[in-house]
């Protein structure tokens, strides 16, 4: 019996392994989890992996925080004010008119025979231009003066019986009266042969010709064949208000010359004009007096119409600081530019501008050359905004 409930021991303890020996500490990290139920004890792992993760993510970033926090600043182009030496100038708009311009026109009638041009070409003086059929004026010539030759001798005959008393005075003045009245008819006869050539009075630009061969034409005195305009030199015509007539002391000491530009090239691309005509009066409707300068137009580029820029020179020249013209914002309180400060903060300043020279403003006050103004920039940009900067000229040249 004893030996039965041993064996039984045995077994039991067979059964059951003996718990293994754990370090203290480890002891006493699962004694209370031991306590808990297994739900509770998923969800207590579950919050403690991820507070551990998130504090090995805010680690990992923070050594990047500066680099990600100024990618995400807006980039603006900004340059520092130009400073050029310059005259202050008027700036207004002119257009081009030829020096001269004649309205060809057929003064006898016949069907025209010849055109010596191509529409719009140049030619030059004394170029025929257009032949109408000569036959009929030329044979009226030939006429003509053998109608003439005619009164002559018997004008001469005339004399030479009056020296003999053999005719009366009246004979006499009769036989004048016929060789002159023949004189005339030859000369018109030739005229008219003349009118049948249609040559240009002077060299320039020819336009488009409104007949063509085998018309007749000058069966009217309105018969216009062409136009012909010189435009070597041309004319520009402007007008400047009372105002600045004075200021530039327009009545007093007029300026010389002014400076004459297409619309919007730069301005050494522009030509000196000779200001040549300036009216004798004000017109007192619009207050302001005409002007008309005279340019050589060497090349031709310009032409009768095309509007143009005018440039009157107001003092000496200074030196002032320049922006460009897109950079400024222009409100009903004035003009304003947007400058970014030394800690890369948006700026809004107040600037009195000047004239014009070509793409850039003249900047009277408001600004200094150190100064960083805006040129370009996202759509957000505005007073008080963090923004990187980006120099206007490197960035234009890559």
């Amino acid at each position: 019996m004893a030996n039965r409930r041993a064996v039984g021991e045995g077994a039991a303890n067979a059964r059951v392994p003996a718990e293994p020996r754990r370090p203290a500490f480890h002891a006493a990290l699962y004694r209370p989890l031991r306590a808990l139920p297994r739900v509770a004890l998923l969800t207590t792992l579950s919050v403690t992996l991820s507070v551990t993760l998130s504090a090995a993510l805010s680690g990992c970033h923070d050594g990047n925080a500066p680099a990600a926090q100024a990618a995400q600043l807006p980039q603006v182009s900004v340059m520092h004010p130009e400073s050029r030496e310059v005259r202050e100038q008027l700036d207004l708009t002119g257009s081009v008119a030829p020096s001269a311009t004649v309205t060809l026109v057929a003064r006898v009638q016949g069907v025209l025979k010849e055109i010596g041009f191509t529409d719009g070409a140049n030619v030059k003086q004394g170029q025929l231009l257009f032949r109408i059929e000569p036959d009929t004026y030329r044979a009226q010539l030939v006429y003509d003066q053998a109608s003439l030759d005619n009164a002559d001798q018997e004008l001469k005959r005339q004399k030479e019986l009056t020296s003999d008393n053999a005719t009366s005075e009246s004979s006499l003045q009769k036989a004048q009266t016929t060789r002159d009245q023949a004189l005339a008819k030859r000369d018109m006869s030739r005229i008219n042969l003349g009118y049948t050539e249609i040559r240009a009075p002077f060299a320039g630009r020819i336009g488009a010709r409104a007949f063509d061969v085998g018309n007749v034409v000058g069966g009217s005195d309105s018969t216009k064949l062409a136009t012909l305009d010189r435009i070597q030199p041309v004319y520009v015509n402007f007008t400047l208000n009372e105002r600045d007539a004075n200021r530039i002391g327009l009545f007093t000491r007029a300026p010389r010359t002014v400076r004459v530009n297409l619309i919007g090239a730069k301005p050494e691309q522009g030509e000196d004009a000779a200001l040549e005509f300036v009216d004798t009066r004000v017109d007192p409707a619009s207050g302001a007096i005409k002007l008309r300068a005279d340019i050589a137009n060497r090349d031709t580029h310009l032409i009768p119409g095309m509007s143009v820029e005018v440039h009157i020179p107001v003092s000496e020249p200074q030196k002032v600081l320049l922006v460009p013209d897109t950079a400024l914002l222009r409100e009903q309180a004035g003009a304003s530019v947007l400058v970014v400060n030394a800690g890369g903060v948006i700026e809004k300043r107040g600037v009195t501008t000047g004239s014009l020279y070509g793409s850039l403003r003249a900047i009277k006050s408001g600004l200094g050359p150190a100064d960083r103004v805006v040129t370009g920039g996202g759509l957000a940009i505005a007073p008080g905004v963090k923004v990187q900067t980006v120099d206007a000229v490197a960035q234009g040249r890559s």
